[in-house]
């Protein structure tokens, strides 16, 4: 009979603690969606700013830049150490491949 009179005080809490695992659940699940939109985002502002400079070399000096380098010395371009850029010219006048991908974070 003791232990049935030691569970009621905890049976009372039981809604307050599931409400407060499911917010705290949904906090977290929020979070996470909010930084993996901010990681996106992030690329692909740089990937623009990237085809954006090279376009505009294109226009300016009738050829695609040779490397990300000329783009960075010449049109101001800025890319973060947060990203790996790969950059292949086939030809002058062939828009070059270009991908970014985010550095993996070692904890």
């Amino acid at each position: 009979m003791k232990n049935k009179k030691s569970l009621i005080p905890f049976i009372r809490f039981v809604p307050e603690i599931l409400v407060f695992v499911l917010i705290f659940t949904a906090a977290v699940a929020a979070f996470n969606d909010i930084k993996q939109n901010a990681e996106s985002e992030g690329l692909a502002i740089t990937e623009n700013s990237i085809k954006r400079a090279v376009i505009t070399c294109y226009a300016q000096e009738g050829s695609y830049p040779q490397s990300i380098d000329y783009l960075k010395e010449n049109y101001r371009l800025h890319i973060s150490d947060e990203y790996i850029v790969t950059y292949s010219i086939f030809a002058s006048n062939i828009m070059p491949d270009i991908r970014i991908m985010r550095k993996q974070v070692n904890n």
